[in-house]
């Protein structure tokens, strides 16, 4: 066996590293949801101090609400172990590419930056804004590890424009729909009833006043998704973006179910934690549905599997077929 005389000798696989970009992706996503957990089990101050749980104590007290808590930290760090490994990993990936090494630093940058907050977020008794703050910079870390496996699984070329110009500027603004909908939904919690702790403060907005507003960019937001799909089927776009958008739309549906029922049921824990599950949801089918309006040839994995390689190759050949009727 060849020895390894410094790091500069090891090297990883394309595949590898999309592989390990993916796990990050989904260990980031369900962190998400083990946050809300935290919240909705009352147990956010279950480790009042930071970085210790309690005084001098790392490790929590055999109790329900310290053990949630601690189990979220622990979590926590294995999502920075991941990002670190992935941020090493964009280094001797083979071959090297600076947007993937600029990439994987942004998200050491995010995971790094919501580890402050958070702790600032437990010293100020979950305040309303650091808990707000918390969810869309970990919304945001989300979509940089989506666009991260993204570029991983393509070759580093330009991309080009698979839908008009109408579309993809419907597409954006879609997006830029979203972000408000989930701001006034973080509003919404943060004058509703599940504060994380009894002692927590929460907004002085009317839960009701703020719910409406949140339900109207709800409605303008499928309305949106709906007039993308009939422009994307009035102009032939690619059948894997039609379904793109589809699948999103079904999400939304979903999502809008579920937010609706919490609320005239008085916001029961559970269907809550569904919610927050389903905004993360929904904003990983947007990002993924703006993404893939910009093709780039998919990496031919073949020297580690064949597994998707005639999936690929069918894939853009399709495509070299309809770019020119597609986009104008």
């Amino acid at each position: 066996m060849a020895k390894i005389k410094n790091y500069r000798d090891i090297k990883i696989s394309a595949k590898t590293f999309q592989t390990l970009a993916f796990a990050t992706l989904i260990l980031l996503s369900v962190i998400i949801v083990t946050g809300g957990a935290v919240r909705l089990s009352q147990s956010g101050l279950g480790c009042p101090d930071w970085p210790t749980c309690q005084g001098t104590q790392f490790v929590a007290a055999d109790r329900i609400h310290p053990m949630i808590e601690f189990v979220n930290r622990i979590i926590t760090i294995l999502c920075s172990i991941l990002v670190a490994l992935a941020a090493f990993s964009s280094f001797i990936r083979t071959p090297k590419r600076k947007d993937l090494i600029w990439l994987s630093m942004g998200l050491v940058a995010g995971i790094a930056a919501e580890i402050v907050l958070g702790g600032i977020t437990v010293l100020e008794k979950l305040a309303p804004p650091f808990v707000m703050a918390h969810m869309i910079l970990a919304l945001v870390i989300v979509w940089n590890a989506l666009v991260l496996y993204r570029r991983a699984s393509t070759k580093d070329v330009p991309a080009q424009r698979v839908v008009t110009k109408e579309v993809y500027w419907l597409g954006k603004l879609m997006l830029v729909n979203l972000a408000a909908v989930i701001f006034v939904g973080t509003v919404v919690t943060g004058s509703g009833p599940h504060s994380g702790s009894t002692i927590s403060p929460r907004l002085h907005f009317p839960l009701k006043d703020v719910a409406i507003l949140h339900s109207d960019f709800v409605i303008a937001l499928v309305a949106l998704t709906l007039g993308s799909l009939f422009l994307l089927s009035q102009s032939g776009a690619p059948e894997f973006i039609q379904r793109s958008g589809r699948n999103l739309l079904w999400i939304e549906a979903g999502q809008a179910i579920i937010g609706y029922t919490q609320y005239f049921t008085k916001l029961p824990a559970l269907l809550v934690g569904f919610h927050i599950a389903g905004a993360t949801l929904v904003w990983l089918a947007m990002i993924w549905f703006n993404l893939q309006m910009l093709h780039r040839p998919s990496i031919d994995f073949a020297s580690d599997t064949k597994v998707g390689l005639i999936q690929s190759a069918d894939l853009d050949q399709q495509l070299d077929h309809q770019l020119k009727g597609t986009v104008s």
